[in-house]
């Protein structure tokens, strides 16, 4: 690591050469890099762009090697702040960071041998687990990165934010995200340790921001730069987004979200410090307060705290759960005990008619984050281990929280084609196709199934899968 930090700051020295092959205005899926052919990234230049002067840039961290399609997420913030990207098709989540840290590396290289990047302006957006290893670039190479934008995560485990973290941060996250709890216990900690930051919710799951908040994160980053002088102020987008920052808060104030409405006006103040007038920022302030003092808003303080702690509790005990029912020692057990166990049932009741909007959301979050452990983590870990009936027994539980994913039949039907167990194995591999799985590569490409190959049954499944032919 220390090694590719090194190379990461000598790459600031690389010469820029202008790069007239690159479009403007559109994201290019592909440029490889120049020194580390294994690595690419796609790449985003707004129409404007010219090597005449320095250009702030955003490196984006997909946790899937999704390059363009992250790029997309930022390309309208991009063309309207005049920013650079560069996404990067080789970063990932969920295993070491080096194979992140070592496609940023790359990509700072290239890019800085390619493009006029304005160093003072350098910035990476990370999703999920890249958000991590963001905030372990930028503390190891202080200076290097200014800003993070973290979606649906924080800070590297055990690494909370502290005191003299040298980058600013803007968190994003869906409410139902199974990664909400981590988020909201961020925030004060963020505040704690005096790091400007910002944290934005939005209606969704665990995914990048939608465009419309991506584009406000990316200005949001503008004002922190015109704050430190790293960019002249510019009053058009103060006013912007001073307009459309307040325009939310009275929008979320008419839905009755009061929660929200006082975050906005709240967060208003502390951004635009220094940016917009006393008595704006002084109006602003008394009504953020004014809503603090709402009884309406004490009370669904108080009942969130409280529903968040029962959450966590819960949570806190369900990785319990699970592991005393597929421990070998212990009295067998079946899947609708264990879905009992975890309040499945319920919770799929609560999330669908629970007569609160909160109640229902905090449902769906508490049968996401069971979800993800049961679909995904721990499939992964008992297939690594070769303990394929654990992994079956954990995606059976999985599809009672959501039988109408296809990604929770095909990774089951996988096991049982590691157990030998043919049968099921096309069963559970036709109900992923019924449900919508369209990914025939990663089927072909997949060793559990090469077993089953030769099967007529199998081969019908893959021919329906086949990409129509070109006039057919």
């Amino acid at each position: 690591m220390k090694a590719a930090l090194a190379l990461l700051l000598l790459a600031v020295q690389a010469p820029v050469t202008p790069a007239p092959e690159l479009p403007r205005g559109r994201v290019v899926d592909k440029i490889v890099c120049a020194a580390s052919p294994k690595e690419s990234y796609a790449v985003y230049l707004p129409s404007g762009y010219s090597p005449d002067r320095a250009w702030p840039i955003l490196y984006v961290l997909d946790p899937r090697s999704r390059g363009a399609l992250a790029a997309e997420t930022f390309r309208a913030a991009a063309e309207k702040y005049g920013y650079l990207l560069a996404s990067s098709n080789n970063s990932l989540s969920d295993t070491s960071m080096d194979p992140t840290l070592e496609a940023m590396r790359a990509m700072w290289a290239d890019t800085h041998g390619r493009l006029a990047i304005d160093d003072r302006r350098v910035y990476v957006a990370g999703f999920s687990g890249t958000v991590r290893s963001a905030c372990t670039l930028a503390r190891a190479a202080p200076g290097s990165i200014a800003g993070i934008l973290g979606a649906g995560a924080g800070f590297p485990f055990r690494e909370p934010p502290k005191k003299g973290d040298p980058f600013v941060f803007f968190g994003t996250l869906g409410d139902k995200d199974f990664n909400y709890y981590e988020m909201m216990d961020l925030e004060p900690r963020l505040r704690e340790a005096g790091i400007v930051h910002r944290i934005e919710i939005f209606d969704g799951i665990h995914q990048w921001p939608p465009e419309e908040l991506a584009t406000r994160a990316v200005g949001w980053l503008e004002m922190q730069a015109m704050k430190t002088g790293a960019r002249p102020k510019d009053p058009a987008i103060v006013d912007e987004l001073w307009n459309r920052t307040l325009s939310l808060a009275r929008a979320a104030e008419a839905a009755g979200n009061l929660f929200q409405a006082q975050r906005y006006y709240s967060g208003a103040v502390a951004d635009f410090a220094g940016l917009r007038a006393e008595k704006e920022l002084a109006e602003a302030s008394a009504k953020a307060a004014a809503l603090a003092a709402n009884p309406v808003l004490q009370r669904d303080w108080k009942e969130r705290e409280a529903r968040l702690k029962h959450d966590k509790e819960f949570l806190a005990s369900a990785p319990g759960i699970i592991s005393a029912a597929v421990d070998p020692a212990r009295e067998p057990t079946t899947v609708s005990r264990v879905a009992a166990a975890l309040r499945i049932p319920e919770l799929r009741a609560k999330a669908k008619n629970a007569p609160e909007p909160d109640e229902r959301l905090s449902a769906q979050r508490m049968l996401n984050t069971i979800s993800v452990q049961t679909g995904y983590y721990l499939p992964e870990m008992y297939s690594d281990r070769k303990q394929y009936d654990r992994a079956v027994f954990v995606l059976s539980i999985a599809a009672e929280i959501t039988p109408e994913n296809p990604w929770v039949w095909y990774r089951r039907a996988a096991a049982y084609a590691h157990q030998g167990d043919r049968k099921r194995a096309l069963a559970d591999l036709r109900l992923a196709v019924d449900k919508g799985w369209k990914d025939l590569g990663s089927l072909q490409q997949d060793d559990a199934f090469a077993p089953l190959r030769q099967d007529p049954e199998y081969q019908r499944l893959t021919a329906a899968l086949e990409p129509r032919k070109p006039n057919s």
